[in-house]
């Protein structure tokens, strides 16, 4: 197994910790660090990806490009630029990613709920580093309007698994499985960690990728469902976490 030193958020390390487990290495997007080489590689062989901060949180500064025709179109939250060519999209890039480390990810074509994009955002945890991790929360977050992303800073709407369940099919115990794989491979580099917010998006086709993992999830769309029965479990773990 590969050495990875891991600290803080640093995204592209996580990626590399979860690409050594074999059953996860085909939910991963395509990532590498930000480069001008990379850029034009990545997008010469995908078409569309996304850059974000390799240290990000929020939905902050991603940057969705996509190629069409002999065209690059840069979305950012619901405004787009157009560029004629590749030099010039290049440079606004290099320009925009000048002041922080930034990622490219191939983008994945997610399923859609009535016509916007969504994910899924699981909470996994454990009381203690030696005891088993447990998936104790799992919502639905649906991109705003205009939105690519469907963070709730950028007008995500939160659903509840069972509502969304009723407008499109997918395995929910396959995306448990995977969450709780990810959370168990990247607590063994954050022995102290735990809890884990997993992001994992789905394509039309039923097949699952892992965005990212946050050692520090948000739980507003957990307190926002009307059933509380999740966000008092997860914090009955976090209570129970601290005392330990």
């Amino acid at each position: 197994m590969m050495a990875v030193r891991l600290r803080g958020r640093n995204k592209y390390k996580m990626y590399l910790a979860l690409k050594q487990n074999n059953y996860l290495e085909s939910s991963l997007p395509h990532t590498m660090m930000w480069s001008e080489k990379n850029f034009v590689s990545m997008v010469r062989k995908y078409k569309s990806v996304v850059i974000k901060p390799n240290n990000g949180q929020q939905g902050q500064k991603i940057y969705f490009v996509k190629k069409i025709g002999s065209k690059y179109v840069v979305y950012i939250n619901k405004k787009r630029k157009v560029f004629k060519n590749r030099k010039s999209v290049s440079n606004y890039m290099k320009r925009v990613t000048s002041k922080r480390k930034f990622i490219i990810q191939e983008e994945v074509d997610l399923a859609r709920i009535n016509g916007k994009r969504f994910d899924f955002r699981i909470i996994v945890q454990r009381k203690e580093r030696n005891l088993p991790w447990m998936v104790n929360g799992m919502i639905v977050r649906k991109a705003g309007k205009g939105y690519k992303v469907t963070n709730r800073r950028r007008h995500g709407v939160v659903m509840p698994v069972e509502e969304a369940r009723k407008k499109i099919h997918f395995n929910e115990k396959e995306i448990k499985k995977v969450a709780h794989l990810a959370a168990e491979t990247l607590g063994h580099f954050f022995p102290n960690q735990k809890i884990f917010g997993v992001d994992i998006g789905m394509k039309k086709d039923g097949s699952l990728y892992i965005f990212e993992l946050n050692r520090w999830p948000l739980l507003g769309g957990f307190r926002s469902l009307k059933d509380k029965s999740q966000i008092n479990r997860i914090m009955s773990f976090k209570k129970a976490a601290r005392k330990i």
